[in-house]
């Protein structure tokens, strides 16, 4: 794509799909062939598609630079591809970027959604959430929220406001740009898109690839929602790379098991940890342990992998592992309590829900495609954003365990919370003796109890 820009064969349109970390390399590439530098000041437009109304920029196009040559104009995060199916996908990015500190992402998820739903910038402004008629949540994020949620969409709407983050009158003008682009763009205009998100049924979405280019610059994904080993590899050496920096294969190693599923907070991981290694080049695995969040949690998950399968061995030494980690007991056992809750949440699903068709040798796809559907809205909540596939691994695990042996299981950590809390016996040897019961019996005497 950019060689044939640069030998002159460009497209009118171009649309990069992804998050802003993952389309920005991409971007930039393309500008550089196509816009020079010493140019760039006249020749390139750039606008922010959430707050930007469609004619603007389209009458930009319409005006030639100020330079011979071509005239770029770039739309950011652009909701003219989206539609209402995706405001949940979006909700969930949303809130997950608040969780995580990045607040400036949380208040762009925000807007996008808001202005997807058609409100006005006053409408916008003027918003109590936590008063507002279920159906005008729904609207805007696809779905009711409860009162911890709307704290913070409150939360993130102060921010928007304080930073004076305004947004224009919003309707969808996807086909105003269709028809723009079916008249024929002007002589040595390009337009450049990019999205977070897409619908790729939209009438814009098939005439921007029938015209253009539709790049895909989103990581990979494994079926457990994680980021792809290998794209986050190339992700990590790019970027590595553009600060002027180099990994040592240990250091890479490290990273690699550390990514989780965001990522952006990848991409700003790495960005600090080239400013915390200072003027040298290398960065070793000591940096990376130092300055390295673990945003995958690999240990904690890899243990309540195993708890979930009562797997003894594997579990007692991940959870030494994670006692030497510096993991506050209590901590971790309001994380076994939580996975044992989720693991009996799916039995009384299996129970009732599903009335008893679950068998053992139940695919993922015939969970996926049968089953899930099936699960009311409270079920769904109950597991919060996980995976499909990590609801499939849990309903198997939670199919070999018996719904009493659950339930003395929660009497029984509670019993345990309330020994730690009271300095009653070591908490970490508290903890294992649970482990013990719970791995080598099912729950075991002391869940009996």
């Amino acid at each position: 794509m950019v060689r044939a820009a640069a030998a002159g064969e460009y497209k009118p349109v171009y649309l990069f799909t992804g998050e802003p970390f993952e389309t920005r390399p991409a971007v930039h590439a393309l500008l550089d062939v196509l816009v020079p530098e010493s140019r760039r000041a006249f020749n390139l437009e750039t606008y922010d598609g959430r707050t930007t109304p469609t004619a603007k920029f389209i009458d930009s196009l319409r005006t030639p630079g100020f330079f011979p040559g071509v005239k770029v104009v770039w739309v950011r995060e652009s909701p003219l591809f989206l539609s209402g199916e995706k405001r949940p996908d979006i909700s969930g990015a949303m809130f997950s970027a608040w969780s995580d500190g990045r607040q400036q992402d949380a208040a762009d998820k925000l807007l996008t959604l808001v202005a997807l739903a058609g409100w006005t910038d006053e409408q916008f402004r003027d918003a109590r959430w936590p008063t507002l008629a279920r159906t005008r949540i729904r609207e805007v994020f696809g779905g009711e929220l409860d009162e911890d949620r709307l704290s913070q969409v409150e939360a993130v709407q102060a921010l928007c406001v304080q930073r004076d983050l305004r947004l224009a009158d919003y309707r969808d003008d996807s086909t105003a740009l269709a028809d723009f682009l079916d008249a024929g763009m002007p002589p040595q205009a390009v337009l450049v898109l990019t999205a977070a998100v897409i619908d790729a049924r939209k009438r814009i979405c098939r005439r921007v690839r029938e015209l253009g280019a539709v790049l895909d610059c989103s990581v990979a994904r494994e079926r457990s929602g994680a980021l792809n080993r290998d794209a986050v590899a190339v992700l990590v050496r790019q970027r590595v790379a553009e600060l002027g920096k180099d990994l040592t294969p240990q250091a890479q190693d490290i990273i690699l098991r550390r990514a989780g599923t965001d990522g952006a907070m990848l991409a700003a991981e790495v960005e600090k940890l080239c400013l915390y290694v200072g003027e040298r080049a290398a960065i070793t695995a000591e940096d990376v342990r130092t300055a390295f969040r673990d945003m995958a949690e690999s240990w904690i998950f890899d243990f309540t992998s195993a708890l979930a399968a009562r797997q003894l061995s594997p579990a007692l030494l991940l959870l030494r592992g994670l006692f030497v980690q510096g993991e506050p007991p209590l901590r971790l056992l309001a994380m076994v309590a939580r996975e044992v809750r989720l693991l009996l949440v799916a039995r009384e699903c299996l129970d009732q829900t599903l009335g008893g068709r679950w068998r053992s040798d139940t695919t993922f796809n015939v969970f996926q495609s049968r089953f899930l559907p099936q699960l009311d809205a409270g079920t769904r909540q109950a597991f919060g954003a996980a995976h499909p596939f990590v609801l499939y691994r849990r309903f198997q695990d939670a199919a070999r365990i018996p719904g009493r042996v659950m339930r003395r299981a929660l009497v029984r950590l509670s019993e345990l919370d309330l020994r730690m809390k009271s300095s009653r016996g070591d908490p970490a040897m508290l903890l294992e003796a649970f482990i013990i019961d719970w791995c080598g019996q099912g729950g075991g005497p002391a869940a009996a109890r």
